[in-house]
């Protein structure tokens, strides 16, 4: 290998070891702004329940309360699509010098033994779901439910009891059921 080949590859690998880091940099902030949304949407579910106990005077409490719990969640929803980006670019990065210099790392699948299958078998081995992807339906269930609850807030509406209670476990069921299906990892090989 000439010197100038040999330079090219250092470059590449330093290349590759700051795309590994920033990726995982990237994925280590994309849990820290979670927390950081996570407490400030407790604790206005937190309040909701508080006050929503109470009777009716305090509508424009719970309103402004929900309608803090739906622009956190919103941004919260933003903020996990934003990280999503950044570490798909990061990746894209390691991939592209991947290539050059140790084949294989990051695009090629593994599957794991049958014995490292989890209790539910089958199911398991196939579906490799995607850490981020789930955040991301999760923080989207959290606006609708910051919607619902500022709906429920609204002064002078009343909501009929079993059709909430009909509606809205069928509904997160369906969403649960749109997670298993639309949240599965991509994969990167085929």
């Amino acid at each position: 290998m000439s010197e100038s080949e040999s330079a090219e590859r250092k470059k590449k690998e330093k290349i590759l070891e700051i795309a590994a880091d920033t990726r995982k940099f990237e994925i280590d902030l994309f849990w820290k702004r979670s927390l950081f949304f996570w407490g400030f949407i407790a604790a206005a579910f937190l309040a909701y329940g508080a006050l929503g106990s109470r009777p009716q005077d305090d509508a424009v409490l719970l309103l402004t309360i929900s309608s803090f719990g739906f622009v956190c969640s919103v941004a919260w929803t933003l903020a996990n699509r934003g990280s999503k980006y950044w570490q798909m670019a990061w990746e894209a990065k390691l991939e592209t010098y991947e290539d050059v210099l140790v084949k294989g790392l990051f695009t090629e699948a593994i599957t794991p033994r049958e014995d490292d299958a989890h209790w539910w078998g089958v199911l398991s081995r196939k579906s490799h779901y995607s850490v981020s992807r789930l955040a991301i339906a999760l923080s989207d269930f959290t606006v609708l439910i910051w919607i619902i609850l500022g709906a429920r807030a609204l002064p002078g509406i009343e909501w009929p009891h079993i059709h909430a209670a009909i509606l809205i476990p069928i509904g997160a069921l369906l969403y649960a059921v749109g997670m298993v299906i639309g949240s599965r990892s991509r994969n990167r090989a085929s």
